[in-house]
């Protein structure tokens, strides 16, 4: 059978239509130009060493993250990659186990003042929990600063959500405690970061010391 040549031109045409977009999915996000994976190098080199922290603490953890760990919204702002280094310093007579906890992860540029916003939401949003904000200087424009007191760290942690930065991490121990914390939030070019220190009183000065000796390490 012989089609008219211009049904077959009209077909053609149709066909080309449907196709198009099949080849480039339409992402949520749109991802800023030279950060791509190509763009992420080793974390690892912008996470706080040994030598950065005070007496007394040690290494317990270092690694990258998964996308199965990370929110639904962290996915959805962009999130590319991840990469957490935890420090511990024994309990003390009067006081409890400290814990300094550093988070970095990569989102696109363009998308970071969301990522900072979201995450500054997401830690303040135990309403049992007394917050304070505190002054910080030196690490960008939109760098955030607060701590907490009063912290109840569930023996149980079925169900804990992960923050944008992927740092759902409860401290171990033996049985229900309060405590408090101290964190920063900050940010440069397309790497974003948290740091927390979790213990008894934590000192703000020692935190903003940290985070200005992180902030030094990205380029």
């Amino acid at each position: 059978m012989h089609l008219p040549c211009t049904l077959v031109l009209i077909l053609v045409t149709c066909a080309a239509l449907a196709c198009t977009g099949c080849t480039q999915p339409v992402s949520p996000v749109t991802i800023s130009p030279g950060t791509g994976p190509a763009a992420i190098t080793d974390l690892a080199q912008f996470a706080l060493q040994p030598s950065d922290l005070p007496p007394g603490f040690t290494l317990a953890e270092t690694r990258m993250k998964t996308p199965s760990e990370m929110s639904r919204l962290a996915r959805d702002l962009g999130w590319q990659a991840g990469y957490v280094a935890r420090y511990v310093h024994p309990a003390q007579a009067g006081s409890t186990k400290y814990e300094i906890m550093h988070s970095i992860a990569i989102y696109p540029a363009g998308r970071i003042p969301d990522v900072i916003e979201y995450s500054d939401k997401q830690a303040r949003s135990d309403r049992t929990i007394t917050y304070t904000d505190y002054p910080v200087q030196g690490l960008g424009d939109n760098a955030r600063a607060f701590s907490g007191t009063g912290v109840q760290i569930p023996l149980n942690t079925t169900g804990v959500t992960a923050r944008i930065t992927g740092s759902a991490y409860v401290p171990e121990k033996e049985a229900d405690a309060i405590t408090d914390f101290a964190e920063v939030i900050f940010a440069k070019g397309d790497v974003f970061e948290v740091i927390r220190i979790t213990g008894s009183s934590p000192d703000p000065a020692i935190l903003v010391n940290l985070s200005r000796q992180a902030y030094a390490k990205i380029p």
